[in-house]
């Protein structure tokens, strides 16, 4: 925890040392690391997103596969403000299929891209995960979104604090990723992600492609470390209206 807290530090001082041309880049990392970038007023956009993995049983001391289908939706409210929704379900071989998690989130960004020094962002967000024994775990995650282009290069961090409501428990989860942006269709990148509440941390290697008539197709795979018994790989359509 000690070094993720100096990685940001440092990412925090990397990101207020330099200005460059921008390059716009709005679709989110794979996981849980949201962009600056907002939907256009009055823009939709559906996604579909499929993991398949395994998750380690401590009991059995053996890997249990599951497959999760997520089905999200956005839309622009106007040309900073935007909202989204998500929610997952999960099947395995002993449990069959669950509903897994359910969210919805707001998020607003200040000014246009690449007018400050660092493009600043905030969201609100209220999610519910299931848990051991079937039981749903309510939360809110209010998030601060700091992020900054170098030319075809974003870096971006995200500082939320997850709220249990049940217990009142609160959870650091930070999150930064990078993307490369190619001169064609293809991006690439990696997100990194760690718990405080749950010392679960995550990386995800990824790649992009951004199709004609604005699709766009994500592939990446998470490894999961440290409390993490969970490792996947996921598959993300995109269609923009």
């Amino acid at each position: 925890m000690k070094n993720f807290r100096n990685l940001i530090s440092v990412l925090l001082i990397f990101l207020c040392s330099y200005s460059s041309p921008l390059f716009a880049h709005r679709e989110d990392y794979i996981d849980e690391t949201l962009v600056y970038e907002t939907l256009e007023k009055g823009e939709v956009e559906p996604e579909y997103w499929l993991d398949f993995g395994y998750k380690s049983d401590a009991d059995s001391d053996k890997n249990i596969g599951f497959l999760q289908h997520n089905f999200a939706l956005e839309y622009g409210l106007t040309q900073h403000w935007m909202i989204d929704g998500r929610s997952s379900i999960k099947t395995t071989r002993h449990e069959g299929t669950q509903f897994d998690s359910g969210r919805f989130e707001t998020r607003y960004r200040f000014f246009d891209e690449g007018t400050k020094p660092i493009d600043v962002a905030i969201s609100l967000e209220a999610n519910t995960e299931r848990k051991e024994h079937g039981r749903q775990e309510p939360a809110i995650e209010p998030r601060l979104i700091l992020s900054k282009d170098f030319k075809r290069l974003n870096l971006t961090l995200n500082l939320p604090e997850e709220v249990f409501l049940r217990t009142g428990e609160l959870a650091f989860v930070p999150a930064f990723g990078f993307r490369y942006n190619t001169n064609g269709m293809l991006r690439f990148g990696c997100e990194m992600r760690y718990n405080t509440h749950s010392h679960e941390d995550s990386v995800i290697p990824q790649i992009w492609f951004a199709l004609p008539h604005e699709i766009t197709v994500k592939l990446g795979y998470s490894f999961g470390f440290n409390r993490n018994e969970e490792s996947f790989g996921r598959i993300v359509l995109e269609k923009g209206f």
